[in-house]
């Protein structure tokens, strides 16, 4: 006979438990655990003992396996982002906000941060809301055929790229063994050899990508942000404008 695990016996389970439960619930409770306990801490056992149901229970609501369920997550942190209402007359100011708001959604919930890379390329559905607002703006801006998907690609990439690298892991703690060796290897740099590095190092010590220990929840790097969705800006600019002077391809 199979033993019941005893973190369950206290709440109602199985096909009955999961009456009332939604996809909906599954995620917003999947979510406040990674808040919680991190990555490293989720599990799907550990997400049906908080909503007192069988593990099978959840897969019958977000597929069957864990990586459905992290598309799902993935999906709900951004895909109200910006809603084709919300639309401004300036493409500029429509991908500003989008870029705003995704950062900052993602900041409330910095533990669930490495979900966004590896997971959005299978929820695309739920995302359709926000995929939409960029392929307004970017058609709006000029874009068209083949060039309109590349600088869709563009500016995804940069949407998600700097803010997963920017909460990519739990920073370190300070005064701990790990980072004296990251300042120890810093301060051992030979100037003849790196002198860029050593000339930058005191601008860049924790405030640029690489050369720091603490990550963007305790460290948040929002000047590069703003120079990144800037440049992204004049760069589409730039490309609409080159694609027009060249006129159609022969």
């Amino acid at each position: 006979m199979l033993k019941k695990d005893p973190a369950l016996k206290k709440g109602p389970l199985g096909r009955a438990a999961s009456i009332g439960l939604t996809r909906e619930r599954i995620v917003e409770e999947a979510i406040a655990l990674i808040d919680d306990e991190g990555l490293t801490g989720f599990s799907v056992r550990a997400l049906a003992r908080r909503l007192h149901v069988y593990p099978t229970a959840l897969y019958w609501h977000v597929g069957g396996a864990k990586a459905d369920l992290f598309a799902e997550i993935s999906g709900s942190l951004i895909a109200t982002l910006v809603m084709p209402d919300e639309i401004s007359g300036d493409w500029r100011e429509t991908i500003r906000i989008l870029f705003r708001r995704f950062r900052a959604r993602i900041h409330e919930h910095p533990r669930a941060a490495p979900l966004l890379g590896p997971h959005i390329r299978s929820n695309g559905a739920p995302n359709a809301p926000w995929v939409e607002v960029i392929l307004h703006s970017l058609t709006k801006a000029g874009f068209e055929g083949n060039g309109l998907i590349n600088a869709f690609n563009a500016v995804v990439g940069a949407l998600e790229g700097y803010v997963t690298i920017e909460l990519a892991a739990d920073g370190a703690t300070a005064g701990s063994e790990w980072v004296k060796a990251f300042d120890k290897g810093l301060e051992e740099l030979d100037p003849k050899l790196f002198p860029l590095v050593t000339q930058h190092l005191p601008q860049m010590y924790n405030r640029a990508f690489v050369m720091r220990w603490q990550n963007g929840e305790v460290a948040p790097i929002d000047d590069g942000y703003d120079f990144l969705l800037e440049t992204l800006i004049l760069g589409l600019e730039a490309q609409v404008k080159n694609n027009r002077e060249a006129g159609p391809a022969a």
